[in-house]
């Protein structure tokens, strides 16, 4: 036979397509207990409903296994197994969805993996595209079978999973609606994101990033929150922060250090110093425009960059220090200890010499 290159998919359509109707073909379950029947082909419907749902993982989507066509026809089931059986998959389908809905992109942030703004756009395109092939899903005629016939015997699985249905309509129209915002900054992110880029270049998008995120603010009826600002500002640090790594690491800070060129090294610090300003200085331009309704603290947006600032700034009063001591032609200090803190003095300029 001919396997395709997507092996899971091809074991499913193999098993579900031939060895099941094989299995389950009364002819070839004889001499076989009731008790044993039922017990392999429940094990295979649970095989397939593993396989089923990795496929959908691999792919980035949520699938909801589906239980056997017959079973709500099956006159060897009574009708309390049968609603037993399908209260069981209603229930692993919730468990499916509220996973989903819980996916919040604050996240990412929170395991600490320092996420660029374009993974934000990446994120609602994901939720979006998953929520609505979710609601697709929910609305096919094998599942509206399932609950027809839940309901119909008065299961108590109706409700709560009705309502569930409700709340993935309103998470799908909020993602999609947060996509559409979002992508309007799609093209402004790749730019910041650039590697290629110089410091000047970063510094010319902060203005019309802000404006932007200012309008879906006021337009947007989701993308609006303190919460949804925080996590989108922040993005948006980590990939000014990652930008000013490239362009000067601290293996080479210390590199100009050796090779006499600290001042080089000073100006391209200086330089993503002034590019951090620059962005905090636009958002409080907008902040203002924004009437008030930007209320977060700003310990909240700039954590991580005003760690970062820090760090340039004890380095650039380092580099400072260092151009300072090579000045020195001879050292004479006189006290008590006269002796031993020259010699401490000569033993950091040999450091840098």
């Amino acid at each position: 036979m001919e396997i395709t290159k997507d092996v899971l998919a091809n074991l499913h359509g193999m098993c579900s397509g031939v060895f099941m109707p094989i299995l389950g073909n009364p002819l070839n379950m004889i001499g076989w207990s009731d008790l044993v029947s039922q017990d392999l082909m429940d094990r295979f419907h649970v095989f397939l409903a593993h396989t089923y749902v990795t496929i959908g993982q691999i792919k980035g989507r949520t699938l909801l296994p589906l239980p056997a066509n017959d079973i709500t026809t099956s006159e060897k089931t009574s009708s309390k197994d049968k609603a037993t059986l399908l209260e069981n998959a209603i229930n692993h389908w919730t468990k499916q969805i509220k996973n989903v809905l819980k996916q919040d992109p604050e996240n990412a942030l929170k395991k600490g993996n320092h996420p660029d703004p374009l993974v934000e756009i990446n994120f609602w395109k994901d939720k979006s595209e998953n929520l609505t092939s979710i609601c697709n899903q929910l609305s096919s005629e094998r599942i509206k079978k399932v609950l027809k016939f839940l309901e119909q015997n008065k299961s108590t699985y109706t409700g709560p999973f009705s309502k569930l249905q409700n709340e993935v309509n309103i998470a799908k129209y909020e993602a999609n609606e947060n996509y559409k915002y979002l992508r309007t900054l799609e093209e402004l992110f790749d730019q910041l994101t650039d590697p290629a880029k110089t410091l000047e270049d970063i510094s010319e998008l902060f203005v019309p990033i802000m404006e932007t995120i200012l309008l879906i603010w006021t337009y947007s009826e989701h993308y609006n929150t303190p919460s949804r600002l925080v996590v989108l500002i922040r993005e948006i640090c980590n990939a000014i922060i990652r930008v000013c790594c490239l362009k000067i690491s601290g293996n080479q800070i210390f590199d100009f250090i050796k090779s006499g060129d600290a001042p080089e090294a000073g100006g391209i610090l200086q330089l993503c110093i002034d590019c951090c300003y620059k962005f905090k200085d636009a958002y409080f331009d907008y902040k203002a425009q924004s009437k008030g309704q930007w209320k977060i603290t700003t310990n909240a947006l700039f954590v991580r960059l005003d760690s970062f600032l820090e760090r340039c700034q004890d380095i650039v009063h380092f580099i400072q220090t260092i151009n300072q001591f090579k000045r020195i032609q001879k050292i004479e200090i006189g006290n008590t200890k006269a002796k031993t803190l020259t010699m401490s003095v000569y033993a950091i300029l040999d450091e840098f010499t």
